[in-house]
C-alpha cells in the first residue's frame, strides 16, 4: 500500500439520473452515454498515477446496475459503494474509509471535468499542506484533498448548501484556522453552455469523449 490515495467519485451511468440538467439538449440515454465516453477517458489518463504512488479508487454511487461501469475499470482500480445521504455525507465516507486504511492523503475528484489531468491530481498532493481545493466555474470544487489529520466534518460540514453557487466560499469559510491550497480552477459540465464551451480545449486525452461528440455533433449544433 502506498501513502498517498485518489479517488474517481462518480454516478453510475444511468438515464434520466447522470447530467439531468442537460436534458434541454439532450436525451437521458444521451446524456448516459457521455457520462460513460467521459468516465472511460478517465480511466485511461489517471492509470498512471500508479506509477507515481499513488493508489487508485473508484466510489461510484448507489443507484442503477454497476456492472458495465465495473467491467470497463481498470485493474489498477479499486471499487467502492459510496454511502450517505447528501453529496457531502458520500465524500465524506470515502474519505474516511481510505483514511481509515491507513492512507496519509487522500486527494478525490469529480468525474465530469474532461480538461482534468493527472498532473493536476499530482500537484494536489505535492501542493498540500493541510488541505487542497480545485475551484470548478459554477462556485463548487471539482477537486477535494487532504491530510490524515484534518477533521473531515469541517470541509463537509451538515450547512454546505450542497448544489448552490458557492459550496467553496462557504466551505472556506469553516477552514480559517487550516492552510488551504488552492489549484487552478477548471470547467466542468453541468449545463449547455459547459459543454459546448469545453469542445474548444480538448485534446487526445479526450479521445472517448471526442467521439461521444462526434456521434452526437447534430445534437449540439
Amino acid at each position: 500500500m502506498n501513502k498517498n490515495a485518489y479517488v474517481l467519485f462518480t454516478r453510475v451511468p444511468v438515464p434520466n439520473k447522470v447530467k439531468t440538467r442537460l436534458q434541454s439538449v439532450l436525451s437521458g440515454e444521451e446524456a448516459c452515454e457521455m457520462q460513460h465516453a467521459i468516465l472511460l477517458d478517465c480511466f485511461v489518463k489517471f492509470e498512471d498515477l500508479k506509477e507515481q504512488g499513488i493508489d487508485l479508487f473508484l466510489a461510484y454511487s448507489d443507484e442503477g446496475d454497476p456492472s458495465q461501469l465495473l467491467v470497463d475499470l481498470p485493474k489498477s482500480f479499486n471499487p467502492f459503494r459510496q454511502k450517505g445521504k447528501t453529496i457531502g455525507q458520500r465524500m465524506d465516507h470515502a474519505m474516511t474509509s481510505l483514511f481509515t486504511k491507513g492512507y496519509e492523503k487522500v486527494v478525490l475528484t469529480g468525474s465530469d471535468i474532461p480538461n482534468l489531468n493527472s498532473n493536476t491530481i499530482k500537484s494536489a498532493f505535492e501542493q498540500m499542506t493541510d488541505i487542497t481545493f480545485g475551484p470548478s466555474s459554477d462556485g463548487g470544487y471539482y477537486l477535494v484533498g487532504c491530510n490524515k489529520h484534518i477533521e473531515l466534518s469541517r470541509i463537509f460540514e451538515k450547512k454546505i448548501p450542497w448544489g448552490e453557487k458557492d459550496v467553496l466560499g462557504e466551505t472556506l469559510k469553516n477552514l480559517a484556522d487550516y492552510e488551504v491550497t488552492l489549484l487552478p480552477a477548471i470547467k466542468d459540465i453541468d449545463f449547455p453552455d459547459d459543454l459546448k464551451e469545453i469542445q474548444h480545449d480538448l485534446n487526445d486525452e479526450n479521445f472517448y469523449f471526442c467521439q461521444w461528440l462526434e456521434n452526437n455533433r447534430g445534437v449540439l449544433d
